[in-house]
């Protein structure tokens, strides 16, 4: 057998028992109760996986190269894990943050804050955007910037500053008037706000869909943009083992980018800067009528008929994004109680009736739904319209999805197990707006905060994600986040039997998000598991997670990653440039 690349001397976690369906061969004997132990060595030919331990012998020789995992990481514990997937991220965001002023946590408080916006500001002519990212007023005792100093450090520039969950952002004067918020007679959008004090001045937050008329004044990006923000992402990605990605939101709204986002993921692919693979989610407000022939049946779709599942490993158009509400850390996802201390339960992004026409329309013209619900309230119309759809037009192509999920009462676990509707619960979270959550929604309710181990236990599909760039994108910190789930402050969110196992934190990075994201069984290309017939997207661990103290294994070193059978990152001096 000629093989591209042996790796051997590794403890090899293939996943295939924590998969969430079955997986022909290899899971057979797991699911009989008599798992064979792990493997040691595993070849890849073809861009897959083909061969383990002894049926490598004899291929050593005439292989294109052989890794020594033991020698590699220099470690006792050198372990191989299928490639980590990130199922609900912002990839072109979180490119364009890494070139942006970065506001997120500064040392020096809110004045460092205004030191960064000033200095970007000086550098730029006279009209053009100060852009910056990762503001939270959680950061900073609550407190949002005075946007009478924001309209002296930018010199007259606008200014939009988003903040760290994206659902709201931080503008001045300059912005507010190019927008036209401050003309009389202007009326906030449905599902939106432009925020003020007691006199009715604004003070430069804007909340959800307000957001969009100052974002318009500055998109689309250019395609040569988003190439760019692709290429930097996806480098980064690969640093940390991530082989594939969800984007959730491209194309329309406040999330997306540019109506031509598909085409720069192609042109970012052609010039070999995309390193992970993409499933691409439009957002609902991208959709538009299709008309064909009158015995076709298609209400919404993209042109040429594009629906969930168009593509190939690469690139695939996944389900489409509709948004039901916003974030708990600006208190505007929407909660069946009023919020701590307020006389307010958040809101709804539109009127429920035009998103349950919405989402019912997508899923009769062959959309699967990924549906962004926070709140509990929300969640309650996310399920009711995904089960209305289901139960009017079938199962989906791909698994339906609940993004976020963030509050989840008992009764509703039953329902989303019994509808098979995935969900994404980002235990990032719990770091950077974990003390904001707890506060806003209070102690009574914490048992609801994004759970983990009731979803498993309730046969829920669990997907492990980042909402990158809202939180840490590094798999191995959300394994970690998941298993203590303490927030900044060290106050445990939820109680500890939400905790998952490092083997559960494991599998919803692995098999559980590749389930979710229709990447397994009958689906092109089996990722998430490190089987025969496999995607060749693989991690090389300096230690094994799955015997490493839970506060430990963000710890780990990626020494390698592998995607398709080709390296996309390696450690300094661990293998051959890729």
């Amino acid at each position: 057998m000629q093989l591209d690349t042996i790796i051997r001397h590794a403890r090899i976690h293939t996943m295939a028992d924590a998969a969430p369906e079955a997986v022909a061969g290899d899971a057979t004997a797991a699911a009989a109760g008599d798992a064979p132990p792990a493997p040691e060595a595993v070849g890849i030919a073809g861009g897959q996986i083909v061969a383990f331990d002894d049926e490598l012998e004899g291929s050593y020789a005439s292989a294109g190269e052989v890794i020594d995992a033991a020698e590699l990481t220099g470690t006792a514990t050198p372990t191989v894990v299928p490639g980590f997937i990130d199922a609900h991220c912002h990839t072109t965001w979180f490119g364009l943050t890494l070139a942006s002023v970065d506001v997120e946590s500064c040392p020096g408080g809110i004045a460092e804050v205004y030191e960064r916006l000033e200095r970007a500001a000086a550098q730029l002519p006279d009209g053009e955007w100060v852009q910056a990212t990762g503001y939270s007023h959680h950061d900073y005792a609550g407190s949002y910037p005075d946007i009478a100093v924001l309209d002296r450090i930018t010199g007259g520039r606008p200014l939009f500053m988003r903040q760290v969950s994206g659902h709201s952002a931080i503008v001045n004067t300059a912005a507010l008037t190019a927008a036209g918020m401050l003309e009389p007679g202007y009326t906030d959008p449905p599902g939106g706000k432009v925020v003020r004090d007691a006199s009715g001045r604004p003070t430069g937050l804007v909340e959800e869909t307000a957001q969009t008329q100052v974002q318009d004044l500055i998109r689309p990006y250019s395609v040569e943009t988003i190439v760019h923000a692709l290429d930097l992402a996806t480098a980064h990605y690969a640093k940390e083992g991530i082989t594939s990605f969800g984007e959730a939101g491209i194309a329309a709204g406040w999330i997306g980018h540019s109506p031509l986002e598909v085409f720069a993921y192609q042109q970012a692919r052609r010039a070999g800067l995309l390193r992970a693979r993409a499933q691409l989610m439009p957002v609902i407000d991208a959709l538009h009528p299709i008309a064909g022939h009158a015995a076709d049946t298609p209400e919404l779709g993209l042109d040429l008929g594009m629906v969930t599942g168009f593509g190939d490993d690469e690139i695939r158009i996944g389900p489409v994004k509709i948004f039901m509400d916003g974030a708990l850390s600006g208190r505007t996802a929407a909660l069946s109680e009023n919020y701590v201390g307020a006389d307010d339960a958040g809101y709804l992004q539109d009127d429920p009736e035009v998103l349950r026409a919405q989402t019912l329309a997508a899923y009769r013209s062959g959309w699967s739904l990924a549906v962004h619900a926070i709140g509990d309230a929300a969640v309650d119309a996310a399920i009711a319209n995904i089960t209305a759809a289901v139960d009017a037009g079938g199962p989906p192509a791909f698994p339906n999805r609940i993004e976020h999920a963030g509050m989840v009462r008992a009764e509703q676990l039953a329902v989303l197990a019994e509808y098979g509707i995935a969900v994404t619960p980002q235990a990032a979270f719990f770091d950077n707006i974990g003390d904001g959550m707890l506060e806003a929604i209070g102690e009574h309710r914490a048992h609801l905060l994004y759970r983990g181990r009731s979803f498993l236990d309730a046969g829920v599909l669990l997907a492990g994600s980042s909402d990158r760039p809202c939180a840490d994108g590094n798999v191995l910190r959300g394994m970690h986040a998941f298993m203590t789930r303490r927030t900044r402050s060290g106050r445990l969110s939820g109680p500890e039997s939400e905790r998952l196992t490092a083997s559960q934190a494991l599998a919803a990075y692995t098999s559980g998000a590749a389930t979710a994201m229709g990447m397994t069984g009958r689906h092109a290309g089996r990722a998430g598991m490190l089987t025969r017939g496999a995607l060749a997207d693989l991690v090389i661990l300096s230690g094994d997670p799955l015997e490493t103290a839970p506060e430990a294994v963000a710890g780990l070193g990626v020494q390698a990653t592998m995607r398709g059978g080709q390296w996309t990152h390696r450690a300094a001096g661990a293998l051959r440039n890729p």
